[in-house]
């Protein structure tokens, strides 16, 4: 198990970090194993962040309060009574305190930490193959591994994403650092698979435009069908 100052020091000098790890060739396991122990209770800080937050703003619909509610008030046609909609919300189910899903989130965390790694590995695969950046052999093992050390690193930017919380300007402030951590597995896998490390940072950008488009033809067709729907009703 690597420390978290020799992580950090991967994050200032990505190129020769990930190289110099990639030479001790560790196995998937064990890269699999150390990315659950560093990056497990990051995630479940933010899924009990994120339930807390979500919380005040379902406590603020239900109750109708906020700048929100203001606006929706000022512009309430006459034939609309504010009390019928009060009444509607006030008989919302509340949600259970954060304590009771906290065993919820524990086992969510590592099945999160799995999930997004092997989602990445997946796509980086395939943008590093259509770069024709995959070394010999082409082995998905490979990507595997390289995705598993790369978001051992991004502990840190998981850290600074638990900043979010704090509103939109600690929101808007991280992109960078969001955007840094993203194509810092272009490193990874540039070391792992021995190509040009620009291939491997286009190839974490390829695999943000290639899901932009799917989830984007797939939000279309969803539109498209519910205007046809509509236009048949």
């Amino acid at each position: 198990m690597e420390s978290l100052p020799d992580l950090w020091r991967r994050v200032w000098d990505p190129a020769a970090g990930f190289r110099a790890r990639a030479a001790r060739r560790p196995g998937l396991g064990t890269a699999v194993r150390d990315l659950l122990l560093v990056r497990t209770v990051p995630a479940l800080l933010a899924l009990i962040l994120g339930y807390l937050s979500f919380t005040v703003g379902y406590g603020r619909i239900s109750r109708a309060e906020g700048p929100l509610w203001d606006l929706v008030w000022a512009r309430l046609p006459e034939q609309v009574n504010p009390a019928d909609i009060r009444a509607v919300l006030a008989s919302l189910p509340s949600l259970p305190a954060w304590w009771r899903v906290l065993p919820w989130c524990v086992l969510a965390a590592p099945v999160g930490v799995l999930s997004i790694w092997l989602h990445d590995a997946v796509w980086d695969h395939l943008a590093l193959w259509l770069l024709r950046g995959l070394g010999r052999p082409r082995s998905f093992r490979t990507t595997l591994v390289a995705d598993a050390e790369a978001l051992k690193v991004g502990v840190f930017g998981a850290m600074a994403g638990l900043l979010k919380n704090l509103g939109l300007v600690f929101s808007v402030l991280l992109w960078p650092v969001g955007i840094w951590f993203w194509v810092l597995r272009g490193f990874a896998l540039a070391a792992w698979h021995g190509c040009p490390v620009w291939k491997g940072v286009v190839a974490t950008l390829l695999h943000a435009l290639l899901m932009g488009i799917l989830v984007g033809g797939l939000l279309l067709t969803v539109v498209v069908m519910v205007m046809q729907e509509l236009r048949i009703g």
